[in-house]
C-alpha cells in the first residue's frame, strides 16, 4: 500500500476511535476542554486531512466515509452542547455552530474584509467539500477554500494542488483560475498539463515571446505575465494595483524552458 494511501487510512481509524471516545466520554459527562481539543486536531483535522489525501488518490470510498463520520461526530457535539470556543487554548470548535452540514462555508474572497476564515472552517469544508464534488457540487474556488493558511512547505501543500487538479478536470475551471494552478505547480517543481477552460484556452508553450503591454505579476524563476483589457489602476500606500480581470495570462518556466499561455475567449 502506496504511503499516502496508509496515511488517509490511518488518519480515518484514528478519527473513529476519537468518535467512539466521544460517546464514552458523553455517557460519562466527563467531556473536558482538554479533550475536546483533541476532537478539534484528531477528529475535525484528521477527518480533513484524511478527505483530502483520500479525494486526491480517487479514494472516494474514504471520501465519503469521511463525511459520514464527520457528520456522526457533529450530531453528537452539537445536540450535547460541545461546540464551544476557547480563544486562550485556540479552541474553535464554537464557530461550527451554524455550519450547514450538506454545504460546509462559504469563504468568499468578497468577505476576506469581515475577518480571515478560522483553520476549523477550511478543515471542516475539506470534509464537506470534496465529498460534495464527488456529486458534481464543486467549491467556487478550492483553492482557498480548501486550502487558506497552507503554505507551500505544508506537506499536503501538493496534495492539495492534486486534489484542485482533479476538481478541475472534473469542472473547468476559468483561464484566471487554471494560471494560478499552473503557477503554485511549477514553483513546485512539478510537470503540470494544461486542463479545458470554461471561459477559453489553454495552450503549453516554449518560450514567453513578446509580452508587450502585459504586466509582470511574478518575475522568479517563474514568471507570470497578465494582460488586461479595460483596466483601472488604483494608487495605494502598498504601490500600484490594476483592476480587472486578465484576458491573456502567460505561465512560463525560465528553468525548463516550458510554460503555458491562458486565453480568454479564444475556442
Amino acid at each position: 500500500m502506496p504511503d499516502e494511501e496508509r496515511t488517509a487510512r490511518t488518519l480515518l481509524a484514528n478519527s473513529r476511535s476519537v468518535l467512539n471516545e466521544l460517546r464514552k466520554r458523553i455517557a460519562e459527562n466527563n467531556v473536558t476542554l482538554t479533550f475536546l481539543l483533541d476532537i478539534q486536531s484528531l477528529f475535525v483535522l484528521g477527518l480533513g486531512d484524511a478527505s483530502l489525501y483520500a479525494f486526491a488518490l480517487n479514494l472516494d470510498d474514504l471520501v465519503e466515509e469521511a463525511y459520514e463520520t464527520f457528520r456522526e461526530g457533529y450530531s453528537l457535539l452539537k445536540e450535547n452542547g460541545l461546540l464551544v470556543s476557547n480563544s486562550d487554548l485556540d479552541l474553535q470548535l464554537g464557530v461550527l455552530k451554524n455550519l450547514d452540514i450538506e454545504r460546509g462555508f462559504s469563504l468568499d474572497r468578497r468577505l476576506s474584509m469581515l475577518g480571515s476564515p478560522k483553520e476549523v472552517q477550511v478543515w471542516v469544508n475539506r470534509i464537506i467539500k470534496l465529498r460534495n464534488a464527488l456529486h458534481g457540487v464543486f467549491p467556487r474556488d478550492p483553492l482557498r477554500e480548501l486550502g487558506y493558511g497552507m503554505s507551500e512547505d505544508d506537506r499536503k501543500f501538493p496534495l492539495l494542488l492534486k486534489a484542485v487538479r482533479r476538481i478541475y478536470g472534473m469542472n473547468p475551471p476559468t483561464v484566471e483560475a487554471l494560471s494560478r494552478l499552473l503557477y503554485l505547480e511549477m514553483e513546485l517543481g512539478l510537470e503540470p498539463s494544461g486542463l479545458p477552460c470554461r471561459d477559453g484556452l489553454c495552450e503549453e508553450i516554449t518560450s514567453v515571446g513578446s509580452v508587450e503591454n502585459f504586466e509582470v505579476i511574478s518575475s522568479g524563476n517563474i514568471e507570470l505575465y497578465y494582460r488586461f483589457e479595460e483596466s483601472k489602476h488604483l494608487e495605494s500606500p502598498w504601490g500600484r494595483l490594476t483592476m480587472g480581470e486578465p484576458v491573456k495570462i502567460i505561465v512560463f518556466s525560465k528553468e525548463k524552458k516550458k510554460g503555458f499561455r491562458l486565453v480568454r475567449g479564444a475556442v
